[in-house]
C-alpha cells in the first residue's frame, strides 16, 4: 500500500509562503517523482530537479511537463554537475 505524503498539503502552501519563486532558477534537491514540483511550478523561469532514484527521476520526466523549463536528472545533492550558481533557490524539503 502506497503512503500519501502531506495529504493536506501544508508543505507547499508552506514553501510558498516563504519563497517567491517568479522569475527564478530553481534546483529541487531531492525531487523524487516530482510530487513538489508540479505544485509551485508557475512563475519559475527553469528548476532541475534531481534525485539518486533513477525509475523516480524517469517517472517525474514523463510526467511533469513544464515547456522545456524543468529537467530532472538522476544524480546527488553531494556532487552537484553543474554550478550551485546557476540557481537562485535551492529546495532540500524531502532530502534529510
Amino acid at each position: 500500500m502506497a503512503i500519501e505524503l502531506d495529504p493536506a498539503g501544508v508543505e507547499p502552501s508552506a514553501i510558498l509562503q516563504v519563497v517567491d519563486f517568479h522569475d527564478a532558477h530553481v534546483l529541487e534537491v531531492g525531487a523524487g517523482d516530482g510530487r513538489l514540483t508540479f505544485r509551485y511550478a508557475e512563475g519559475f523561469r527553469s528548476v532541475v530537479g534531481i534525485d539518486t532514484k533513477e525509475p523516480e527521476i524517469q517517472s517525474a520526466s514523463k510526467v511533469h511537463k513544464f515547456g522545456g523549463c524543468a529537467y530532472f536528472l538522476c544524480a546527488s545533492g553531494i556532487a552537484l554537475p553543474f554550478s550551485a550558481e546557476e540557481f537562485e533557490i535551492v529546495l532540500l524539503s524531502s532530502s534529510l
